[in-house]
């Protein structure tokens, strides 16, 4: 009996003590289970503010050891037990439907969107005095397209999403917002998210059409972009038994487009591309059955809508698409710009992503991009041409990315600096002076010179390297 009884204990023991001793500190951790990124520290400098017994709970809920496995097991346990979904990231809906990420939202216009719209303002007007066509797409989460299957009580509220694209229409934003598309098509009866299965995203037809919108719209400002067709791709079914990232069980068939494609991945020659570890999903997918198309080389900072489904139908219709994940990466837009030099721009992001986890509302509020030479010239007081060694640059290529840098004395009394070769590169702040990437290609071609302007006198030096 005492064995027993030492056995139970050491048993309940191991219980409560493993899940400590498997507790995640790891910084920037991302929950498979949860999509989404866990609790930061409560201690740490860049941990949210607010309440810090509410941030202390959060972290411990987050990161206690084993949590993916025990949110499976109990999602399992009340389906067979008492047939309820119990679920972080799904709900059940009405007539069968699941619905993820932004069902019950009760999120409220206010500073971080008109931050989030002044940003991407700066983009487009970046983009705008390089000559560079830009576009918004605003993705709708499941819930906006089907609205009447949302479950009793579930408070949906998406007046900010109006107020949002007032916002964006009274800066003049080039954007497309996909949800009256979709909407439509739902209506008619097409299914442009899965009833269950993977309840965060479109699916294949959902992003067809929503892709379809994007190249229409790129076609207004480029006519050689190609739109694609229905009849180009084969469209057949697969079955799912249970829901994405979860045991919960299902029985339903989903749609899969599909086609022969025959295009280059370039990724590889870029592998020491400057890229945010948690939002890493990158590209340079080249496609040579567009090359007498003269379409355009389009560089597309995407979210998991997407990164999942939406890929194959731009890489279809363009012959150079580099993709990168969207998120924070965008926020450090020049050094991909600088890098690629594209001919269109797009953003495109998804209703539910538009939060501080995703997009830091500090970061964007700091945002300071270099308006071209011409433009910095026109309110300059004066201009002064000296000559530094070139020994002051730091040069370093791997494969097709060179990285210049300039550890210039007096660093914070420059606010723009730009490196001249056959174009002009915008160079960003760095701890110790100001850095840009460029095509290794364009770096061979070297006869470089570096202009900046002054902070507090708006002068404009320009130096001619030795």
């Amino acid at each position: 009996m005492k064995i027993l009884k030492k056995m139970t204990i050491v048993f309940f023991l191991a219980i409560i003590l493993l899940p400590i001793l498997k507790f995640n500190f790891e910084e920037n951790s991302v929950s498979k289970i949860d999509n989404r990124m866990l609790t930061k520290n409560p201690f740490s400098k860049d941990s949210l503010k607010g309440d810090m017994t509410q941030n202390i709970e959060n972290y411990i809920s987050d990161r206690i050891g084993y949590r993916d496995l025990m949110i499976t097991e109990y999602t399992i346990l009340n389906d067979k037990v008492f047939n309820k979904m119990v679920h972080p990231i799904y709900s059940n809906g009405k007539n069968g439907y699941v619905f993820g990420e932004g069902v019950t939202t009760t999120q409220e216009f206010d500073d971080y969107h008109i931050v989030f719209a002044g940003m991407i303002k700066k983009i487009q007007t970046y983009c705008a005095e390089r000559k560079i066509p830009f576009l918004f797409v605003f993705n709708p989460a499941k819930p906006a397209v089907y609205p009447d299957y949302i479950a009793e009580g579930i408070n949906y509220n998406r007046d900010w999403v109006d107020l949002f694209f007032q916002e964006l229409d009274n800066l003049g934003v080039c954007y497309l917002d996909n949800t009256i598309t979709l909407k439509n098509l739902a209506n008619e009866g097409v299914q442009v998210f899965n009833k269950k299965y993977d309840a965060n995203h479109w699916n294949s037809l959902g992003a067809f059409y929503g892709t379809q919108k994007m190249l229409e719209r790129m076609q207004e400002d480029n006519p050689s972009v190609h739109v694609n067709s229905l009849s180009e791709f084969r469209i057949s079914e697969e079955h799912k038994d249970t829901l994405l990232v979860s045991k919960y069980p299902i029985d339903e068939m989903v749609p899969v487009l599909s086609m022969d494609m025959e295009y280059v991945n370039k990724k590889d020659v870029y592998d020491s591309i400057n890229i945010d570890s948690n939002y890493s999903n990158f590209a340079y997918l080249v496609n040579d059955k567009r090359a007498n198309d003269n379409s355009p080389k389009t560089l597309v900072f995407q979210g998991s809508y997407m990164n999942e489904y939406g890929y194959p139908y731009l890489a279809n219709a363009l012959e150079e698409y580099i993709f990168v994940h969207n998120y924070q990466n965008v926020i450090d837009f020049p050094y991909y710009y600088n890098l690629f030099r594209p001919d269109y721009v797009i953003f495109e992001v998804t209703e539910y992503t538009l939060s501080n986890s995703f997009f830091d509302y500090g970061k964007m509020k700091e945002i300071d991009f270099n308006p071209t030479i011409e433009n910095a010239k026109q309110g300059a007081k004066d201009f002064l041409e000296i000559n530094i060694p070139k020994d002051q640059l730091q040069i370093e290529t791997q494969k097709e990315i060179t990285t210049i840098r300039w550890n210039c004395e007096q660093k914070e009394n420059k606010r723009y600096v730009w490196l001249i070769l056959e174009d002009e590169y915008d160079m960003v702040a760095t701890e110790d002076g100001f850095q840009v990437s460029i095509d290794t290609k364009e770096y061979e071609k070297y006869q470089g010179e570096i202009m900046f302007v002054t902070k507090e006198n708006n002068e404009i030096y320009h130096y001619k390297l030795k």
